[in-house]
């Protein structure tokens, strides 16, 4: 649709901090990207600083390598070949042993709150109510 706003990032940002994409992982990326930036959006909806547009290009660049980092842990845990639904996986060959557990087991975008905190958000916040008013303060 004409009206959606633009991804934070694009294929090529991520090919920059990530690898070189065939054409169809372009497209899927495109897609994630798409779909990772809508998250982060909602996600940023209700921190006060976000409602001035001076934030959002103030945070450009980390908006971009979180919008990457999401697309990228989602394509790497589908192409990983583990059965949906599994979390880790160990294997053991004679006296060694490897094991992993994944960020994102179900190959879904995750935002977490150590995103939050590379775009200084997020973390307790202390505030008061006037009880007169109801002005929130803080």
């Amino acid at each position: 649709m004409a009206d959606e706003p633009e991804p934070f990032a694009t294929h090529e940002d991520l090919e920059k901090r990530w690898h070189t994409l065939t054409p169809d992982e372009q497209a899927q990326a495109d897609e994630l990207l798409a779909d990772a930036s809508e998250i982060i959006r909602n996600r940023l909806a209700d921190y006060a600083e976000t409602h001035d547009p001076a934030w959002w290009q103030a945070h450009g660049r980390m908006l971009t390598a979180v919008c990457c980092q999401m697309a990228r842990t989602a394509m790497e845990q589908q192409v990983a070949g583990i059965p949906y639904g599994a979390t880790q996986a160990v294997e053991t060959t004679g006296p060694f042993t490897t094991s992993y557990a994944w960020a994102s087991p179900d190959g879904y975008l995750r935002f977490g709150d150590d995103m939050l905190r590379q775009l200084g958000l997020g973390g307790q916040r202390a505030y008061s109510i006037d009880m007169s008013t109801g002005k929130v303060n803080g």
